[in-house]
């Protein structure tokens, strides 16, 4: 048997696509906000300035190296590289541009296609400068430990160099001097995309909103103009065989007389209008009647005894 393939509710599927589009829309906003307000320069503030959640602007000069790959995965397979992390100088110049004694190292965010430029700054002594604007976020504990396990390794190389061997201080030190935060970069096609897409899901968020109020009140209007019909086709029954027993207990006359049925006499020779009500307690004894031929209706097919405190109607022949 096949199996059927259960359908989603509209309203669940609007609900998505508006949380969604309001979320990006939210993002968009603030990083619109954020790029355009008073950016901290990076470069030249005080270490003491620099904050998960600033947006910052710098002219970066001097780099470390890259200590993380990003890339994209499939069953445990790397499939492509997406960028990298590298390792940079901030803090690093004074505002006149001249170099400060001591600087601050910070882990950089970046996409695939601006490699060159940071391993022109971590390999050359006058590569450009890189221009960046982005937004200061904290390191996750996975980016930390590849962080610490970077510096450690850098450590362990520049220590070889001098011909010395680095204690646990020596670690702990250069540990110290490097941010546990990381500059995501961001550009203004960033939160452009983040606009334009949360528009769009927005958009459809609501189409689907309305396609579902319009199929309830279809809906509801199709069932409330529907009517049943007291008898929704022609029943047998009220040929002769429907139960009148309990006829009283609908009417509200508890000593109702059901005995009787409504049966036109087809032989009477007089046709009266009136109905007769008699009643089968005042009759002393039973007379016997004359036979009477049966009156052939679709609907009162039942003939009735007129001693039996029904009534009848009569009919002129």
């Amino acid at each position: 048997m096949a199996r059927q393939k259960k359908k989603s509710n509209p309203i669940v599927t609007a609900l998505i696509f508006g949380i969604f589009g309001i979320v990006l829309i939210f993002l968009g906003v603030k990083t619109f906000i954020g790029l355009h307000g008073k950016l901290l320069n990076i470069t030249t503030c005080d270490s003491s300035e620099v904050q998960v959640g600033k947006y910052i602007e710098a002219d970066l000069t001097y780099g470390y190296g890259k200590y993380i790959e990003k890339t994209t995965t499939y069953n445990h397979i790397v499939t492509r590289t997406d960028g990298y992390y590298y390792l940079v100088d901030v803090c690093d110049k004074n505002p006149d541009g001249s170099d400060r004694d001591s600087a601050k190292w910070i882990g950089v965010s970046i996409n695939k296609s601006d490699d060159d430029l940071y391993s022109a700054i971590s390999a050359e002594d006058n590569a450009a400068p890189i221009h960046i604007t982005g937004v200061v976020k904290k390191n996750s504990s996975e980016v930390q430990g590849y962080l610490n396990d970077y510096i450690r390794d850098y450590v362990d190389y520049y220590f070889e160099y001098l011909g010395k061997t680095p204690t646990q201080s020596d670690y702990d030190y250069f540990y110290n001097e490097a941010f546990p935060y990381y500059i995501e970069v961001l550009k203004p096609s960033d939160y452009l995309f983040n606009l334009g897409l949360g528009a769009l899901f927005l958009a459809i968020g609501i189409i689907y909103f309305i396609v579902a109020m319009k199929k309830k009140k279809s809906v509801d209007y199709t069932q409330t103009a529907t009517a049943s019909p007291m008898y929704d086709s022609y029943d047998p029954n009220y040929g002769g065989n429907m139960d009148y027993n309990n006829m009283g207990a609908d009417t509200g006359y508890s000593n109702m007389n059901t005995s009787g049925m409504y049966t036109p006499e087809a032989d009477s020779n007089n046709y009266s209008s009136d109905m007769a009500f008699t009643d089968q307690a005042q009759s002393d004894a039973h007379e016997p009647t004359p036979a009477q031929n049966p009156y052939s209706d679709p609907f009162y097919n039942t003939q009735a005894d007129s001693h039996t405190g029904g009534f009848s109607l009569k009919q002129d022949e």
